[in-house]
């Protein structure tokens, strides 16, 4: 699992007054809670984030070093929550929740679809029931991403979470769950499809009548 290093400070004074002197000075407000411990409020640099974040893929462990006076720690972070403007382009505030490398975690892991399934070649639509399933693992095994291959998939045919298979990660949603099904097309595209197939083959018609 990708670690990426972050650099934090840490803050005494809490409020919106502090918050709004930090975001002016180009400091991004935040907190860091979890692993047992009370939570640390603190400030992380804008233009480092946006650095960080840029290429940054989901569900990375950041290696947060935290300073303070004459201390500096590191520990090992995730981010929970990023709060933005009303516009969603300024980050208000950072929830980082601090994980034990050796403990298991739960997170939501994207679903990322590949190939064309034979159904939709002979005009099914797939239709999707998940985009993201929660596993539980140990930080570093975290996936970036569950890939689910649908070149074999016909219509009428469903993948189910028990259909999923990843060393060392447990899936926390139940296997009975579909996370995407091939359907047939509808009425109304069966009616368009034959309409379509009749115009084409009217021109034929015509040439052989001639």
């Amino acid at each position: 699992m990708e670690q990426v290093l972050i650099k934090a400070d840490r803050r005494s004074a809490t409020g919106k007054g502090v918050a709004r002197k930090a975001r002016a000075a180009g400091r991004i407000p935040a907190v860091l809670y979890g692993g047992g411990v009370d939570p640390v409020s603190i400030t992380i640099s804008s233009k480092d984030w946006e650095k960080i974040t840029r290429h940054m893929k989901r569900n990375v462990i950041l290696d947060m070093e935290i300073h303070g006076g004459d201390s500096v720690e590191n520990r090992p972070v995730m981010v929970k929550e990023v709060q933005r403007d009303g516009l969603g382009i300024e980050v208000k505030h950072i929830d980082f929740l601090q994980v034990s490398m050796e403990k298991t975690v739960e997170v939501e892991v994207p679903i990322h679809l590949t190939g064309k399934s034979k159904g939709e070649i002979l005009g099914g639509v797939i239709d999707v029931h998940l985009r993201s399933i929660k596993v539980e693992c140990l930080p570093g095994q975290i996936p970036e991403e569950i890939v689910i291959d649908m070149t074999q998939l016909d219509i009428g045919d469903s993948v189910h979470v028990s259909d999923i298979s990843l060393p060392g990660v447990k899936l926390v949603e139940h296997g009975d769950v579909a996370i995407l099904s091939v359907v047939p097309p509808t009425v109304e595209e069966k009616r368009i499809a034959t309409e379509e197939a009749a115009a084409a083959e009217a021109p034929e018609a015509k040439e052989k009548e001639e």
